[in-house]
């Protein structure tokens, strides 16, 4: 853990791709990797595990939950580009603040010594596990919820799925967000449950951790920025508007088929700001009528022409090998050309070819 906190504090901000909500963010990254690595470094010293579950369990919430919080938070402030709203922020230091004060209020005048087992702090630590419970739940909420716009605008946005680009951040949230139904219980136990709770912990802040940074000094961050940025929101209509859109949607499809006849969709790496400004009209226009159409999407559009051109090469030029031809329709490998053509195709390419002959 200290380890990891180094490692994010070492980081130079202007390597990062996206200096701003970066650099905010693996510094509450590496906050809440040392608050762990301190807890592990108290437990140590003092010894509180050997006093007994109690006195540990009491040592781990305290810091653990606001570590959790700082961890969750890092990832929520670079999925939103730092845009976490106050009330955010308000509530999940909130439930932070409060199972600290009641644990360490308790533990301080329940008249109990530390070294002596306490039933009133028993109590409390179950309130406070429930809390932080809470708190993590109501973190994973805004999580999934901007992690599933991130989706819809990066599907929407490149010609096929870039779910790779931050793929990370659904394993980051989900396993934190399972770990968190467990601390109510695991941190009671004793032996092999504690041990295997332990370390499923740490490889899930660990891999939070890292993959973090990676996606920080990567390109990463800017392709997806850039397919939130540049792909609006469905527009609300008006009345007098459907023969302004009727005239749009004419002239969209008579862009896309030029677009079509001109055999662009076959260029790798296309993109929604690509493909409009290639048809000559406005991106949020070509949007549009992708959603209304048989399409879908981007990637609906340019991958149903790539596989019906696939066809035709196929059927032509049996003497092609299968990556030529994936290169050839725009695929960006084979394994990817092999996997599409399939799921609309129901065979492989090389048995189409054979029914072909």
């Amino acid at each position: 853990m200290a380890m990891l906190s180094a490692m994010l504090m070492a980081c130079v901000p202007n390597r990062s791709a996206h200096g701003g909500s970066f650099s905010t963010a693996r510094w509450m990254m590496a906050a809440g990797t040392g608050l762990i690595a301190l807890q592990f470094l108290l437990q140590y010293i003092f010894g509180f595990r050997q006093m007994g579950v109690t006195q540990a369990v009491c040592c781990n919430l305290v810091f653990f939950t606001p570590a959790s919080l700082l961890c969750s938070m890092a990832v929520l402030y670079v999925q939103r580009h730092g845009l976490v709203g106050r009330r955010q922020w308000l509530t999940g230091c909130g439930i932070c603040a409060l199972a600290i004060i009641i644990l360490i209020g308790v533990a301080l005048l329940d008249g109990v010594a530390l070294r002596n087992e306490s039933p009133l702090l028993r109590m409390a630590e179950y309130v406070g596990a429930m809390l932080y419970l809470m708190m993590q739940s109501y973190i994973f909420k805004h999580q999934y919820t901007t992690y599933k716009q991130l989706e819809q605008a990066v599907d929407e946005y490149y010609d096929r799925s870039r779910r790779d680009l931050f793929e990370w951040m659904g394993w980051s949230m989900k396993t934190m967000a399972v770990l968190a139904f467990f601390v109510p219980v695991v941190i009671f136990m004793k032996g092999a449950p504690l041990v295997v709770f332990s370390i499923a912990y740490f490889f899930a802040i660990a891999y939070s951790t890292i993959s973090l940074y990676s996606y920080g000094i990567s390109e990463n961050i800017m392709r997806v920025e850039e397919a939130e940025n540049l792909t609006p929101s469905p527009s609300p209509k008006t009345e007098g508007s459907d023969n302004a859109a009727n005239c749009c949607d004419t002239a969209v499809t008579e862009a896309v088929e030029h677009w079509k006849a001109s055999g662009a969709y076959r260029e790798h790496n296309l993109t929604l700001s690509i493909v409009a400004r290639q048809m000559g009209v406005a991106q949020k226009q070509l949007q549009e009528w992708l959603r209304q159409s048989e399409y879908g999407k981007l990637a609906g559009l340019v991958t149903t022409l790539r596989i019906e051109e696939a066809k035709r090469v196929l059927k032509e030029h049996p003497e092609w090998s299968t990556e030529s031809v994936a290169n050839y329709c725009g695929f960006s490998s084979r394994e990817y050309f092999h996997r599409t053509f399939r799921q609309m195709t129901g065979t492989t390419p090389s048995n189409y070819q054979q029914h072909q002959k």
